[in-house]
């Protein structure tokens, strides 16, 4: 009897250590992240690349047609890069799932440097060919980076988190104009007339830019990302072009995408309008204060923005609707802004230029400020939005390419028109042309999103994706009005099987 108490003992300890195994705590138990493979980790190499490669493009041309003096031939270059984009976006996923998403991610840091080497030689020695070469690698080697780019800030967050990450991504572009804005005012502070930038300001953009292939290469590939919530990041590419290109066509095809469109195209069509006005009206250094200005005032409203779009006391589809109401309310008083004040300064006898102790300086960078405010509050809004019209996170890589090839398509016509000389098409016209594009896209997109986190007639709190629409609405039910709300849904569910 002695000798069996032992093993009695031993069975009890085996069966608690049993069910201790089996036990809620043990099993949701989460594994230790690596730091290097994090959302955080890979959200701030793009961050970073952001920041040095489109965020100090965008500092170079936010001081107004790449710092030069005479903006019309290096419109119709840039023109160039968003037409080859275009192109590369269409094709562009094939030859991601070939070389894989992190190389591509690399391969596009390297026209970059390029650019901005053409533009020292084009202020400095008047050089011309060698800015329409390098605007065509760097439209080829962009290309690749905008379709990679665009692809992991929407595949790699957390659905909860994808707001505030967006937001974090595009202040980090911000925040390569607002210090290029700086080093440009440093650099010109005492040039107080009309004019390109000194050829110092490029030697520094193009050491910076020339770091970002080596940062580019820590980025995690997908299926080694580690979320906190521990869900996988899904990225499906076939390898065969024929099969890629029919999956493209059939995603550019459905009512959500096709709706959007037009807010794509128009989201980002001001760029050129708002650069060219910089190098029109001001002096050098006004020029880079406004920049410096506007770019502070961008990653304030950008996070304000991005925590609202992750604020789940509301439903996604009152966060879809409020964001954009707002939004579009004061991008069209802009214009009408932009319209006023442009329509003043041509009918003067002579065109103004503006340094910052002039009268009536205040009143004419507000045009530019504003209207770097309203174009990066759009380009988040545009993102988180696609985010949450997308369904399978498998298909992320051609929702990218269409929106990016839909962006470089309106970047390639507004450059092209900023393009024409002043005299033949005043900046009042560009006005006009985006006001006409800006309505156009509301009431499609307006379809949208008033249908936005909608699933089987619930208003969800959380994103849906890759869960079953009629899972999502179960669980919204349960959380908002009880069980007996899902009873429904699960009972109008069975109807429909039988």
């Amino acid at each position: 009897m002695s000798d069996a108490i032992p093993d009695i003992e031993a069975s009890a300890k085996g069966t608690a250590a049993h069910h201790a195994s089996l036990s809620p705590t043990a099993a949701h138990q989460p594994p230790k992240r690596t730091w290097y493979h994090t959302t955080f980790f890979n959200l701030t190499i793009v961050a970073t690349c952001a920041f040095i490669a489109p965020g100090l493009w965008a500092a170079i041309n936010g001081l107004g047609a790449g710092g030069a003096e005479d903006p019309t031939y290096v419109n119709a270059a840039n023109s160039v890069i968003f037409v080859l984009q275009f192109l590369i976006c269409i094709f562009g996923s094939s030859l991601i799932a070939r070389v894989g998403l992190r190389w591509a991610f690399v391969s596009g840091m390297l026209g970059f440097p390029i650019y901005a080497a053409s533009l020292y030689t084009h202020v400095k020695y008047g050089n011309k060919w060698f800015l329409m070469v390098a605007c065509v690698v760097d439209g080829v080697f962009s290309g690749v980076f905008w379709l990679t780019e665009g692809a992991v800030v929407l595949a790699y967050p957390e659905k909860h988190r994808r707001g505030k990450y967006l937001a974090y991504w595009l202040a980090s572009r911000i925040v390569g104009q607002m210090i290029g804005g700086a080093v440009s005012l440093g650099v010109n502070v005492k040039s107080d007339v009309r004019g390109h930038i000194s050829v110092n300001t490029y030697l520094i953009f193009i050491a910076v830019q020339a770091l970002g292939p080596f940062v580019a290469a820590a980025l995690s590939p997908p299926g080694k990302v580690q979320r906190s919530d521990q869900t996988e990041v899904k990225i499906v590419l076939p390898k065969s072009l024929k099969v890629e290109l029919l999956a493209m066509w059939k995603l550019v095809c459905r009512k959500e995408i096709l709706l959007l469109t037009p807010m794509m195209f128009q989201s980002v069509f001001s760029e050129a309008f708002f650069s060219t006005y910089n190098a029109t009206y001001f002096t050098v250094r006004s020029r880079a204060l406004a920049s410096l200005v506007a770019s502070t005032c961008v990653i304030f409203s950008n996070f304000l923005l991005g925590f609202f779009l992750d604020w789940q006391r509301l439903t996604v589809n009152a966060r879809a609707v409020v964001a954009f109401t707002v939004i579009y309310a004061f991008e069209a008083a802009l214009y009408i802004y932009a319209m006023v004040i442009c329509k003043r300064y041509e009918a003067r006898d002579a065109r103004p230029t503006f340094d910052w102790v002039d009268h009536g300086f205040g009143q004419a960078v507000c045009v530019y400020i504003f209207m770097l405010v309203g174009f990066n509050l759009m380009y988040d809004y545009l993102y988180w939005l696609v985010g949450t019209v997308n369904k399978s996170s498998g298909e992320i890589i051609r929702l990218s390419a269409i929106i990016r090839g839909t962006e470089s398509c309106g970047q390639a016509i507004s450059y092209g028109i900023n393009s024409i000389n002043q005299n033949r098409f005043p900046l009042s016209g560009a006005v006009a042309v985006n006001l006409s594009f800006f309505a156009a896209c509301i009431v499609p997109s307006a379809f949208v999103i008033w249908n936005v986190g909608i699933v089987q007639g619930v208003k969800v709190h959380a994103i849906v994706q890759d869960e079953e629409p009629g899972d999502a609405a179960m669980q919204e039910a349960r959380t908002n009005d009880g069980h007996d709300r899902a009873a429904r849904l699960s009972a109008t569910d069975e109807q429909k099987r039988e």
